[in-house]
């Protein structure tokens, strides 16, 4: 496994390059991961001395099948989990890319599979519960006395207190009682939490099987 300084210039250059498609400069490259130059060329003569990069024309340079490989596999790991962050965690979109840039190096690919398939899983239309059908089965749906796993949340950004309560998809909720202001009463991790009817109609849920 290459050094993740290493990584990330490669996963730099094949943004720039258009998937390899052209050369990049040394001011490309530089600029791209905000470094010095004079610290870029000395990190990309060590990476065509590794056989990662091959010279063109005057400071610039093209992936090598090797390094494409590398590259595309880091790009392909910092997209699951930023992806995985802001749409299943509800993370803020710039908090989860440099959240996803420093996971990415230490993921294996079997986990990083692993994440993607379930991501696809979570994606997929629930399971029917009640009148419900698709992605249009909330916890606004529900019946008092349901048990369901959360799939996702619409607008994560709004949803960072139902983190810190627990609710997150892959959680399993108990609708414990639905209120005269169709307020949802659940219970997760053994806690009862009252949910607005606004917030619980963006709560995807499935039913358990």
């Amino acid at each position: 496994m290459l050094p993740s300084t290493l990584e990330d210039y490669l996963e730099a250059i094949l943004t720039i390059t258009e998937n390899g498609e052209r050369s990049a400069t040394l001011d490309e490259i530089a600029a791209a991961l905000d470094s010095g130059k004079e610290v870029a060329g000395t990190t990309i003569a060590s990476l065509v001395e590794e056989g990662y990069l091959e010279r063109t024309d005057g400071d610039a340079v093209r992936l090598t099948g090797k390094g494409l490989s590398v590259a595309s596999q880091v790009a392909r790991k910092h997209h699951v989990l930023q992806c995985f962050l802001t749409e299943m965690l509800g993370v803020d979109a710039d908090a989860a890319n440099k959240e996803a840039c420093t996971l990415e190096h230490g993921i294996s690919d079997e986990t990083i599979d692993r994440l993607s398939s379930y991501m696809d899983g979570a994606r997929s239309p629930p399971g029917r519960l009640g009148r419900c059908r698709g992605w249009d089965c909330t916890l606004l749906d529900c019946k008092e006395g349901d048990t369901v796993r959360v799939a996702m949340m619409r607008g994560p950004r709004r949803h960072r207190r139902l983190l810190d309560l627990g609710i997150f998809p892959g959680e399993i909720v108990q609708i414990r009682r639905k209120l005269p202001n169709q307020s949802v009463v659940v219970r997760v991790k053994g806690c009862d939490i009252a949910i607005s009817p606004e917030i619980a109609r963006s709560i995807i849920v499935e039913s358990c099987p």
